[in-house]
């Protein structure tokens, strides 16, 4: 059996996109609560790239640090709560980093329309309601793996 499935909407790529990201983000700013939350690998802090984010002071951006441990349910559901009882519902979330990061951007996006624990959304077609807009920015960031 074969399926359709819709694809995501828009690809940017090449030299330079990463400052076209401004422009796709503003056409989203008026929505929700009319904020960003940017999850960027912590490889991140404090160097150039961290320093071009397309952020307002309204935004927040969490630098997380995925090497230790793959992300968990935990960690979805206790940055979804701090983001909804501070701030709101964002307008969108925004990816940077590897796949974790990645992961971690989406799942919440998913988290912040969906009732109840991630945990009760690990599998296949078990999400009710579309998540908020996300983005996710690939990078090359990931350690690779450590030898001795």
């Amino acid at each position: 059996m074969h399926k359709n499935f819709k694809n995501i909407d828009k690809v940017v790529f090449g030299r330079g996109s990463f400052s076209e990201m401004e422009g796709i983000l503003a056409d989203r700013r008026n929505d929700n609560d009319r904020f960003f939350l940017f999850v960027v690998d912590n490889y991140f802090y404090g160097k150039d790239l961290a320093k071009r984010l397309p952020a307002l002071p309204e935004d927040i951006i969490r630098f997380i640090d995925v090497d230790p441990n793959e992300p968990t349910t935990d960690q979805i559901d206790q940055l979804r709560d701090e983001v909804l009882s501070t701030k709101g519902l964002p307008a969108g979330v925004i990816g940077i980093g590897g796949g974790s990061i990645m992961d971690i951007a989406k799942a919440v996006s998913l988290m912040f329309t969906n009732e109840g624990s991630s945990t009760l959304y690990q599998g296949l077609n078990l999400i009710k309601k579309p998540g908020i807009y996300h983005l996710g920015v690939p990078t090359i960031s990931a350690p690779g793996p450590k030898y001795p």
